[in-house]
């Protein structure tokens, strides 16, 4: 029998053909189930990773927190309670975004993005904070000269061993996310802010080596009062511009803005060529990313009579196949512009 062949301005073309089933995550079960290292595994055992070794470093902040009462000192041990409290978040929302209900049929990709926009927010909301409490005790002091002297304590040894701490766990996240093709928001939402606290470590750690050896009685002997609104003015200025990035990011994955990675886009845009329908012309390819989940719409244009529904479900399913090698959860649509 000859194959049923339609028009290509047809939409019950399109149709069938995008109403296939995608080869992912989603509906790929026994692959996902009998492979070693899988993309969301990856992501919960180094969100795990994260939590543990920030919980060790909130109850040594605490400690130095009630010893000396640094603004800049809460700051640090509040961000890193921040990414106690969110990567159990995380780790809740990487095993619930990637399930398929009867009411979610294609999973709650959307939840990671979220989780990376309130992060974001929280983040600048607590930079913010701590500079207007540091700022406040600063302009007492110079305004009406009244101030406390500055009490380092365990300071320096402390941010020393989170400074460790903290940038060994940022590279780790890294390269999990690495491992994945750079896949997963919540490891980008976690190693920003795990940057952002190593950055007030390293601040913390200098300003307090700085006082330390500094002799009273000198021009800079202000800073024994008011070197905390300094730290923490510096902490800001260079810690700002992660969360803002990673709020950027993450608003374009939520509103379904077009994916700005040239090289994956460069890859997909390879596999397209290699797997378009016959008789058809690629004309363009856009690229979505919603957390884990991608979304490739092929732009074609038909250069025959004809063109075989077969053909396209079969070069449809080819195609997600070939980008799952790194892409962990794609679908594929043909569009006929």
């Amino acid at each position: 029998m000859k194959p049923n062949k339609v028009k290509p301005n047809k939409k019950t073309l399109l149709q069938q053909i995008n109403a296939a089933k995608p080869v992912n995550a989603l509906t790929s079960k026994l692959t996902s189930r009998t492979r070693k290292r899988s993309h969301k595994a990856i992501e919960r055992r180094a969100l795990i990773v994260g939590i543990l070794m920030n919980t060790m470093q909130v109850l040594g902040g605490i400690v130095v927190v009630l010893m000396t009462g640094l603004q800049a000192m809460f700051l640090d041990t509040a961000f890193t309670f921040i990414s106690v409290v969110s990567g159990i978040v995380a780790v809740y929302l990487s095993s619930r975004s990637v399930r398929a209900t009867k009411r979610f049929p294609y999973g709650m990709f959307a939840l990671e993005p979220i989780y990376a926009i309130c992060k974001a927010i929280f983040t600048i909301s607590l930079l913010a904070f701590s500079l207007l409490e540091a700022g406040s005790a600063a302009f007492e002091y110079f305004v009406y000269g009244r101030g406390e002297r500055m009490s380092l304590g365990p300071v320096l040894v402390y941010e020393l061993v989170v400074l460790v701490l903290c940038f060994s766990l940022w590279a780790y996240y890294r390269a999990e996310n690495h491992e994945i093709n750079n896949a997963s928001s919540l490891l980008q939402a976690e190693a920003s802010s795990t940057l952002v606290d190593g950055l007030i470590s390293a601040g913390i750690g200098a300003i307090a080596l700085f006082l330390l050896v500094l002799p009273s009685g000198t021009p800079l002997d202000f800073l024994h009062y008011t070197g905390d609104f300094f730290i923490t003015l510096i902490i800001v200025l260079f810690a700002v511009k992660e969360p803002f990035a990673v709020l950027r990011d993450a608003f374009v994955e939520l509103v379904g803005g077009v994916h700005r990675d040239d090289s994956l886009n460069a890859y997909v845009m390879s596999q397209a060529l290699d797997h378009k329908p016959e008789e058809t012309d690629l004309e363009k390819v856009l690229v979505f990313k919603q957390g884990m989940k991608y979304r490739v719409d092929m732009y074609i244009a038909g250069t025959g009579e004809q063109i075989t529904v077969s053909n396209m479900v079969s070069c449809k399913r080819a195609l997600e196949k070939a980008l799952k090698k790194r892409l962990p959860v794609v679908d594929v649509n043909f569009v006929f512009d």
